[in-house]
Formats: C-alpha cells, structure tokens, sequence
C-alpha cells in the first residue's frame, strides 16, 4: 500500500509518501512548503515518531523558498532526538557536496544563506540559525546525502527502489556556479483572475509550444522514480524535462515507461513539461501542486499537451487546491473545454480530502493528513 499526501503549501511543494503493510509503514518526506507548512512538517515528523516508524529520507529537492522553507522551519521545530530516532537520511544537493565530488571550489555556497531557527524548549523556537549548522546542532548532520545526481538507485526499507533522474552532473556544475538567491521576494502574493491566459480552447493551445526554464535552481532538482510492489510514482519537483529525460536514459528505463502517477514539474508551468516526456512517462494520473497565486501557474498550455498526448484517453489531475475557481472565478476553462473535456469525463480534476481518492488498488491519494 502506497498513501501519497499531496498537502496544502500555498505556491509550493509538500508531499508525505507512507508506504507499508499490516501496519508496518515507512515514509518519505519531499519538500515542505513555504514558511507557513512548518508547523504541520514538524507535526508530521512526531506523529510519525510516536507511531514507532522511521523516515526513510526527508528529500529536499532543491533551493527555491517554496520548496524548502516550511522544511527548513519544522526540522526547527522538532526537538533533537526525535529527530535522531526518526530520520535516516537527508537528501540535499549542496554546493559543498558539488564542490567535493566535481573538484571545483566556489566562492560562495548557496546553503549557507538558508536560515532557519532551532527550538529551544518550554520558551519555543529562538534564534536564526544557518540551516547546515542546524542540522549539526539536531545531531542529523551526519545523514545528509550532499550529491545526488541522475543514474543512482537506492533501495530503502520494504524493498522500495528510488531512481534518481535529475539533476545529472552538468546540471550540478550549472548549480554550483551560478546558484540564485534562496528568497527572491517577501511580497504578499494576491490573488488574480490571470483571464488573458486561458481565454483560449484547450483544443487551441495543443498547438502552443511549451517553453524553456532558465532557472539553474530548478534544473539542479531532485526528480526521481519511486517503486514499490508494482507501484511506480514519478516526483517531479521543479526538474526540466531535458534532464529527467537524460535521466531516464542512463538508468537504463525502457522507454515508454507506465507509471501510476506523475508530479506534474515547477506546480505545472509550462516550461518544466515536454511531449517527450509526457509521452515516455506514460501516465493517466498526475499530481499538480499550486494554489494558482502566481501569474505563472498552472499554465494552461501544460494541462493542454497532457490531453493532446493521451489521444483520447482519460486525464485525472490531483490538485491540493481547487485553484481553477479560487484564482480563476470559474472562468479557467471555456465552455468549449467543458463540453469537448469536462462533461464527457476525458479531464477529470479532484481535491481530494483526508479521505482520500484511489489511483488504483494499493495507491491512494489524500489532500489532508488523518491517518
């Protein structure tokens, strides 16, 4: 049994992965959210201590604020040594990681300006704390896996596989030279109708080009395939689909390659999605993880090739929220688009709840945590 919690973290990523059976589970971490998941993280990770089960990996998949600030905040949060007896391993590329395996030294390393605070008992969290030096105070320094590149595979707990198919080492070098700001912005995201952008059929927009990222923070993401007894689940995170697709390659994957469901690359943006990779992951089921804030995302283009490319097969989108009527007032899809895709069932969209919605028998899909 696999339960895949796609978890509420405003305009990014927060993912609980609780495989097992007969109520022997192991979990995995991705990502945390932005500031305001912190509290749940930290909530996450004693429920999961206090239920006797371990964490195979907290997976920090790249830099980027939305994706690694609620983490940063709830490791924080949870004191020591429950952290200890629960983690086993931290994936986070870091440029020192880079540095040593690619023999190249850098000025400046890009974890060093990740701050977060540590608690300090019965007076709660104190002060700033540089997040590697954090870690180290936690006693969980130790654990971190620094380099992680496309082409290893892990084999976890319960006999789970993880395939690691980005970022490769170019992505890496691209990284460790050139890495952005961790916080671009403190501005108070709005919401916004975005009605220029999907004034257009989805029929229309098939025949869109999907775009280019030229974010180095982005290409250096953790993307992976994660299986286990039958189940296949491709997390995307922020990945360009060059490099998952060069990924995919080096691990020797038969090519096209069934999965159970795929997480939809940078909360469905158009320039982290490709018909190649639609079309080599081979998929009806795909997680979108955004709130639809942001002018950028989800594109309408991206839900567009994923119906071009499953040639009259059904397409289900698994949201966190129903962004399609909060920031678009119900006017995402045109009425074209409604009755070519929506009413005949061939785009199905869900918000699935602590209920939970079923990909298949053995996979199941949660919006809330209530285990």
């Amino acid at each position: 049994m696999v339960n895949i919690y796609l978890l509420p973290a405003d305009e990014g990523d927060f993912i609980w992965v609780r495989y097992g059976d007969d109520g022997n589970y192991a979990n995995i971490l991705i990502d945390g959210g932005t500031k305001d998941s912190g509290a749940e993280y930290a909530e996450i990770i004693e429920w999961i201590g206090s239920h006797g089960e371990k964490i195979e990996a907290l997976v920090l998949t790249h830099i980027d604020y939305d994706h690694l600030q609620g983490a940063v905040e709830g490791i924080g949060k949870v004191p020591a040594d429950m952290l200890q007896k629960v983690v086993k391993r931290i994936l986070f590329n870091t440029c020192r990681g880079i540095s040593r395996e690619q023999k190249q030294r850098v000025g400046r390393y890009a974890e060093d300006q990740v701050k977060g605070k540590k608690f300090t008992g019965a007076y709660g969290i104190g002060e700033a704390v540089a997040f590697m030096d954090l870690l180290e105070e936690k006693g969980i320094s130790g654990r971190v896996v620094d380099y992680v590149v496309s082409g290893m595979e892990m084999f976890w707990d319960k006999h789970a596989c993880v395939k690691v198919i980005s970022p490769g080492s170019d992505e890496l070098k691209r990284f460790l030279n050139h890495w952005e700001p961790y916080c671009k912005e403190n501005d108070v995201l709005s919401y916004t109708t975005n009605l220029e952008m999907v004034q257009d059929d989805l029929m229309v927009l098939m025949e869109d080009k999907l775009g280019y990222d030229s974010s180095v923070n982005n290409e250096a993401s953790i993307a992976f395939l994660f299986e286990y007894e039958g189940i296949r689940i491709a997390f995307l995170a922020d990945a360009k689909p060059a490099a998952c697709m060069r990924g995919l390659k080096e691990l020797g994957v038969q090519m096209p390659y069934h999965v159970d469901v795929v997480k939809l690359s940078h909360h469905g943006s158009r320039n982290n999605t490709s018909d190649m990779l639609i079309k080599n992951l081979e998929t009806e089921a795909y997680m979108l993880s955004t709130n639809g804030h942001r002018q950028k995302v989800p594109n309408k283009a991206t839900i567009a090739h994923l119906l071009k490319n499953a040639e009259g097969k059904k397409v289900c989108l698994f949201c966190n929220y129903d962004w399609w009527e909060i920031a678009y007032h119900g006017k995402f899809f045109t009425s074209n688009d409604k009755k070519r895709f929506l009413t005949t069932n061939h785009l199905e969209l869900f918000l699935p709840d602590e209920n939970g919605v079923t990909v298949k028998e053995g996979l199941k899909i949660y919006g809330e945590w209530a285990v």
